[in-house]
């Protein structure tokens, strides 16, 4: 059977993905605190808003989108070979490697999602963090990306 998009082909579109999603990830709690150190009603402020909705909706949106289909389809055709067997053998030979970088992309999905909240209560006013607090934020997709890298080349 002839597919339409090969194995190689999506792990390529994958990383492309990841990368722009990550990259979203660490520029907008950047935005964030320009946002929050400029004068409220401001050109800056105006100005930032602006950009950080840009950046959900243009980079950050869409490579979410790729990055979780893609990685779905490579994780798909890693069991394709095993369909015949119970399903709780196929799901038991996942590699544990596997499950924790599962999981920490499940909680880069849920600082998206928490980071996406923030941008609309920023965008009604409503300033709840520090300057200091979103450049740190902006350190997170960073240190969980080295993780999920290192998990995904080592195998450990």
């Amino acid at each position: 059977m002839q597919h339409v998009i090969g194995y190689d082909l999506a792990r390529g579109l994958h990383i492309i993905a990841v990368i722009a999603w990550v990259s979203g990830l660490l520029m907008l709690p950047r935005f964030y605190a320009y946002i929050t150190s400029s004068q409220p009603g401001g050109e800056l402020e105006q100005t930032m808003l602006k950009a950080a909705r840009n950046l959900r909706m243009i980079i950050l949106t869409p490579s979410i989108i790729l990055a979780w289909s893609f990685g779905l389809f490579l994780f798909a055709t890693y069991l394709v070979p095993d369909w015949e067997r119970p399903f709780g053998d196929i799901v038991a030979a996942v590699p544990h490697w596997f499950w924790a970088k599962l999981i920490l992309v499940l909680g880069l999905s849920g600082y998206h999602g928490f980071l996406s909240a923030e941008g609309r209560r920023l965008a009604l006013g409503q300033r709840r963090h520090s300057e200091r607090y979103w450049r740190l934020m902006s350190e997170v997709p960073f240190l969980v990306a080295i993780a999920v890298v290192l998990l995904a080349t080592l195998e450990p």
